[in-house]
């Protein structure tokens, strides 16, 4: 075998330009359904913040803004529509976000202690 078939059979597509391993991203996916897990609790804020977009583009007028929670959150069940710590939820603004799966917000050390019992049950 000469050494070009030796080094075609053996050669290795060329990386990405961002370094992302498009080829084997299936072996690297976590193990969850493609629906995924169902949402068992959403973010429920009394107060939101206009925060600005993580994005920096100084020279573009690319200035979308998000909203975020402003204070503790709360845990707002998909199911009942009740807070998991008892507090009213008429005040609150529910996010399209599951709380669970949030980690850059204050949560209420209440709703806390109620999910974790809920899901160790």
């Amino acid at each position: 075998m000469d050494s070009a078939a030796r080094i075609s059979r053996t050669a290795r597509p060329a990386p990405s330009k961002d370094g992302v391993d498009l080829a084997s991203w299936r072996q690297d996916a976590p193990a969850i359904p493609h629906g995924g897990l169902p949402t068992r609790y959403k973010v429920g804020a009394k107060q939101l913040q206009q925060v600005p977009t993580l994005i920096h583009r100084p020279d573009t007028a690319f200035r979308a803004g998000r909203v975020a929670p402003a204070g503790p959150t709360h845990a707002v069940s998909t199911r009942t529509g009740e807070t998991a710590c008892g507090i009213k939820a008429e005040g609150l603004a529910v996010l399209n976000q599951d709380w669970e799966e949030a980690f850059f917000i204050e949560k209420c050390p209440g709703c806390f202690a109620a999910v974790l019992a809920d899901a160790s049950d």
